[in-house]
């Protein structure tokens, strides 16, 4: 992070709440704590739409988001989202494996067009 990064987090309160909310679900996710996390997720979504409210409306704020320093706390900010973001996934994919492996794998007997396929061969067999 640019050493000047932190100045403009403080000068912008809105960024290091987000900051420090990125690193909340990020430790959510890592100790499974998910009682938090909707809060926390709500919470950062708003801060997201108050930051793209500021930046369309403050030309101050969105010169010194275009900063050097400003352009590094972005990325960071983006960074641990995204983090987060794969975090997520993969506790998707994992827990969608649990279901498979408890319940079986059940494909659906409709297609997205409302037409039955036989499970073993996935063909069409007619229509709903």
């Amino acid at each position: 992070m640019h050493p000047d990064a932190h100045k403009i987090s403080q000068q912008f309160p809105l960024l290091e709440q987000l900051q420090r909310l990125l690193d909340d679900e990020t430790a959510s996710l890592k100790t499974g704590h998910m009682q938090n996390l909707q809060q926390v997720a709500s919470e950062k979504m708003r801060c997201f739409a108050q930051l793209e409210q500021m930046k369309s409306s403050n030309s101050e704020f969105r010169n010194t988001l275009e900063s050097v320093p400003g352009r590094s706390l972005l990325t960071e900010i983006l960074r641990k989202n995204q983090l987060n973001g794969q975090i997520i996934q993969a506790l998707m994919r994992f827990n969608q494996g649990a279901w498979e492996i408890f319940f079986g794998n059940s494909q659906p007997i409709y297609t997205d067009l409302g037409t039955t396929r036989s499970t073993p061969a996935n063909h069409l067999i007619g229509s709903a």
